[in-house]
């Protein structure tokens, strides 16, 4: 009985000591884990001293052609490019601010015509080889409406009227719609459409494998109408070379 009591005792010694043990383990593990995190974090607030970026256009072959066409059909206006339309829109209600911006800061038109006064009169989209979702046509075409701002898009290599264009954006003359497309427009349109609905289809295989595999990431919304940012999708203009001093 006695020796029974001194191999329990012995035990919980044992016990006891491997649970401090194992404490100051777990304790110093936390320890190293948040000095790691605490350097890690201040890795990434240290700006570089060489920035690994080179300079280059804003605008790419195509849309610089566009650009000083609308300079002279605008010569009396400013022509900015790619300028958000949180930049040119605010909410109603100032408290939903940011939940707005949160939904429209990845839009954005290829040309807003200014006022010297600041006032955008008119936004051009210039649609070039990858296309622009249709998502993204609609809801520039909703917003801006209501806002009482032109909405214009121009496809590559075919430009509109521009007696027409001038009308619809500043009233001149009464003309408040598009011309009729011409032929190259139409089967530009149809080419676009058909990019349209392959890329819709892509999207729906893209998602059902994610639901097949059991992937848990959620469809972004606002996906369908947000447009690749030129940092992440470079124009087609080569980069501007560094000046050397």
């Amino acid at each position: 009985m006695l020796a029974f009591s001194g191999s329990a005792g012995v035990l919980t010694v044992l016990m006891v000591a491997l649970m401090v043990a194992s404490g100051f383990v777990m304790a110093l593990w936390w320890q190293d884990h948040q000095l790691r995190k605490r350097r890690q974090s201040k890795r990434l607030r240290m700006l570089p001293r060489q920035w690994p970026l080179n300079p280059r256009r804003i605008a790419g072959t195509t849309e610089r052609e566009v650009w000083h066409w609308l300079r002279a059909v605008f010569p009396d206006h400013r022509v900015l490019v790619k300028l958000p339309v949180t930049r040119y829109t605010v909410p109603h209600d100032p408290d939903k601010a940011r939940e707005w911006f949160g939904v429209l800061s990845g839009v954005y038109c290829t040309f807003s015509i200014c006022t010297d006064d600041a006032r955008v009169i008119g936004c051009v989209d210039v649609i070039g080889k990858h296309g622009i979702s249709r998502g993204n046509r609609q809801l520039k075409q909703t917003l801006l409406a209501q806002c009482g701002i032109g909405y214009w898009v121009i496809m590559q290599g075919s430009l509109p009227d521009a007696d027409a264009l001038r009308a619809d954006f500043i009233g001149e003359t009464g003309v408040d719609s598009e011309p009729p497309p011409t032929e190259a427009q139409q089967l530009e349109q149809m080419r676009h459409q058909l990019h349209e609905t392959l890329d819709r289809s892509r999207e729906r295989r893209l998602l059902a494998n994610r639901l097949a595999t059991g992937g848990e990431e959620e469809a972004d919304p606002t996906a369908q109408w947000r447009q690749e940012d030129s940092f992440l999708a470079p124009v087609d203009s080569r980069r501007a070379e560094l000046r050397k001093h």
